[in-house]
Formats: structure tokens, sequence, C-alpha cells
């Protein structure tokens, strides 16, 4: 990887497994690829945002940009009263909860004005798709869609003035009904497990491909009133009624051709 472009930051990898068979070993069928060291994304590859809406007028509201891998503090406008950032890392990364040969890559999406709404035009049906794509990596990958976390965080001042509890801050949307982020939420207090599934009675459809080309796409379509935080006391789906977050993240995990799967299934709780 000599003349490979620059990566993105260390936390984008984790160390992958190389092990080499042993030239005694008998042949294989079927062999799995080794995997190539690091999984790294290629930086000088800026992926394309797009955040989208139809209000209830009919207008389409459609931001899109392209941007470079930075932290959230570096957001810039997308689009009304939207700005985003593109990163590497996320909530699972945060909590031990990912892959050991994986990365994680994750959109952000922040209100510039903290007093104005976060979407035009909305209602209670309103679904709102957000999309990054044009994701390249340092080697092939498979990607998991089960794996995609909507992290959502909410003003304290606005919390306190709406009777929401200090540790009702953060909530996570999750597209699996099993996971449990290493058992560090709590579903139905700050989780909505297997909401963004795509199943009929879901709240939303979360999607990661690899596209022909090489690159990957993570799309998440979402009804608005999946940002309205579980312990909100007005139990009101309808804009204005509810306590908007400031800021909302969409994360994903990605992991080498030939890495086995991450068993997510919830441990059992030693008793005392």
């Amino acid at each position: 990887m000599t003349n490979f472009p620059m990566f993105a930051a260390i936390a984008a990898a984790i160390i992958a497994s190389s092990a080499l068979a042993s030239p005694d070993a008998p042949p294989q069928e079927t062999a799995t690829p080794a995997l190539r060291g690091l999984l790294l994304v290629d930086s000088e590859i800026h992926p394309t945002v797009s955040i989208t809406w139809t209000g209830t007028q009919g207008t389409v509201y459609a931001h899109t940009g392209q941007r470079q891998y930075r932290a959230d503090a570096d957001r810039t406008p997308l689009g009304g009263n939207i700005s985003c950032y593109a990163a590497i890392g996320g909530s699972r990364l945060a909590k031990a909860a990912g892959h050991p040969d994986g990365a994680i890559v994750r959109v952000g999406f922040y209100k510039i004005n903290n007093a104005k709404p976060f979407f035009d035009g909305v209602s209670a049906d309103t679904q709102i798709t957000a999309t990054l794509k044009g994701i390249r990596f340092n080697q092939p990958v498979k990607t998991n869609a089960e794996s995609i976390i909507q992290h959502i965080k909410y003003d304290r001042g606005e919390m306190l003035a709406c009777g929401l509890p200090g540790d009702a801050r953060e909530q996570f949307n999750l597209v699996s009904p099993t996971d449990t982020i290493n058992d560090r939420v709590k579903p139905g207090i700050d989780t909505r497990q297997g909401v963004l599934d795509g199943s009929s009675d879901s709240m939303g459809n979360g999607i990661a491909r690899v596209e022909q080309d090489g690159s990957v796409t993570m799309s998440l379509t979402f009804r608005y009133p999946v940002l309205r935080n579980l312990r909100d006391p007005w139990k009101s789906d309808l804009p204005g009624t509810f306590l908007e977050p400031y800021h909302f993240h969409i994360e994903f995990e990605v992991l080498p051709v030939g890495a086995p799967p991450l068993d997510r299934t919830p441990r059992p709780k030693i008793q005392d």
C-alpha cells in the first residue's frame, strides 16, 4: 500500500487478522480471502451527503454536498437550517461494540439555528431520507444494514423546560431488533430496537450496500416522529408538540471481505 492515498484517522480502522495457512495444510475447496491489514477509508475521495423530504404543500426539499472526513465541530451548512459533516467512528466505537476487523462511518446533521425547526414543512407522516455515498476503502468490503444506528441528542436547557430528566439527553434508533450496543443502552427507555428495519410497522428503513464500482452507500429513510424522545411527557407525533433534537448522526459498520460476522446476540447477565 505504499502508493495508496492518505487515509482518515486511525479510529477508522481496527487491526485485522492476518494468519496465513500452513503450507502443509490440505487444500480447501473454498478459501476465505486473507484480510489485508488495517481497514482504512480513502480520505482523498470525498463522499456525497444528501438529505431530502417532501413538505405538506408538496414542496420537495433536497440539500446535497460533498464533505471531507472531519470532526463534528468542522460541520458546514448543507441547506435550510441544516449543517452537516462526515466522519470516521461513532457510537459503536465509543461503546466498544464494534467488530475488531471493521470500520465505522457516520454522517451527522445539526441545526444551524436551534430556535428554528430542523425541517421545513413536515408533518407526522413526513419521511426524511439521509444518504452518504461514494465511500471508498483500501480493500474490498461488505456491509451490514443491521449495524445502522441513528444517534440523537437533545439540548439540556430545552429538556428541562419540557420536563425531561437529564439522563434523557441521548437516544438511539436501531435497525437491529436485538442489538444492545454492548449492553450500553436501555431498550424502551433511550432506545428503539428494530424501529428502522423497514418492516410494515417500523418507522424507517436503513440500507447499506456495496455498489458495482466498489464504493459504499448508506441510506436511511425515517418518519419525522422517530425524532421524538421516548421519555417526552407529551405523547404526540405532531410537529411542534414534542421536543426536537438539535443533532443526530447516522452510522454504519463495514467489514473486510473475508472477516467473520460479529455475534451481536445479547449475553445473559451473571446473577449475583
